[in-house]
């Protein structure tokens, strides 16, 4: 890696410590962590919060102060809840036009100790190439198809897990809804947009307006389809999500998380690739949405079905009665 500086990180936390504090220490063992800025952005509590409520969310705040993870740190703390797609729009944004390029995590996520030099390698390698969106570091645990030859590949999915990218791709970040939608239709996208039919984000689209979910994702998302711009993914994940539990907001399945993955204990060796769009990939990713995330109509159908049926109660086992002996049973003589 040159003498460029590195790139700064925004970490966005809320209520979860023990999350916060593991997405916290997988940091700090990268070796760049300590010529690194970490920007913390901590959310405030919504309106009406439990004293439970409020104590988690001091005890994350108490868990970012607790040490230096980074060579330096600035802590953002809001008093009102501004909720995650508010305060990572805001939070981007801000780092983005003080630095030109952001790498960002979330509190749910715990990254491998080349995570930041793969980051910024690949920030440092594509940076003037305008095709490129984003910097990932998460990637399914699906198989490749032959088509990925090297050790990273393109697709236009920009994911949300491990992500970076520059100023210049963020300025393309839209946040009407609406507009998006309107334009995903007019450019037939909905097809690709969709992973061909392998997850519901036009659906994702349509809640986003109705105001039924909150989702910086899904409008980046968007974005990247319709000005055609790609993300780098690794063959091998560099972060894992741990975010399938009770407090996630949007997460939670209560079921086995379908998209754990390992962290890769090895680093991502990079080399320039050809920047264009692996719709292979894409279609494999597709594929395994839709067969373990459950969003599909037969799946939710399937899920309530099973609901409404009631199981059959499991009948106490009667152990049987032990062999009559000799003294137990009728003598013959």
């Amino acid at each position: 890696m040159n003498s460029q500086p590195l790139a700064p990180i925004a970490l966005f936390v809320y209520n979860r410590p023990e999350l916060t504090r593991s997405t916290l220490e997988h940091l700090a063992r990268n070796e760049e962590a300590s010529r690194s800025r970490l920007y913390v952005f901590c959310d405030g509590p919504k309106p009406g919060s439990s004293p439970a409520q409020l104590a988690k969310i001091r005890e994350v705040q108490e868990v970012v102060r607790q040490k230096p993870w980074c060579g330096e740190m600035k802590i953002i703390q809001s008093d009102v809840n501004r909720g995650l797609a508010n305060s990572v729009i805001r939070g981007v944004t801000q780092v983005v036009r003080e630095h030109g390029k952001v790498i960002v995590l979330e509190d749910d996520l715990s990254v491998s100790a080349y995570f930041l030099r793969y980051m910024n390698e690949a920030l440092q390698m594509y940076e003037t190439d305008k095709r490129v969106l984003v910097i990932h570091g998460y990637v399914y645990p699906v198989k490749l198809p032959a088509s990925v030859t090297s050790t990273t590949f393109f697709t236009r999915d920009p994911g949300c897990w491990g992500w970076a990218t520059w100023r210049r791709a963020w300025e393309f970040f839209e946040p009407d809804t609406r507009r998006l939608y309107t334009l995903i239709r007019l450019k037939g996208l909905r097809k690709p947009f969709t992973f061909w039919g392998g997850y519901p984000y036009m659906r994702m689209l349509r809640q986003q307006m109705a105001g039924k979910v909150d989702s910086w994702a899904i409008r980046w998302r968007a974005v990247a389809y319709l000005h055609d711009k790609l993300t780098l993914y690794p063959t091998v994940s560099l972060v894992r999500h741990d975010g399938n539990v009770p407090e996630a907001t949007h997460h939670y399945t209560g079921e086995k998380d379908y998209t754990y993955t390992e962290i890769s204990p090895n680093p991502v060796v990079l080399e320039k690739i050809p920047i264009e769009n692996n719709e292979e990939a894409e279609r494999a990713f597709g594929w395994f949405l839709k067969k373990y995330s459950g969003m599909s109509i037969r799946s939710k159908i399937k899920r309530r079905l099973k609901m409404l049926v009631p199981r059959k109660k499991k009948l106490p086992v009667v152990p049987a009665d032990p062999p009559l002996t000799m003294e137990e049973g009728n003598n013959p003589d």
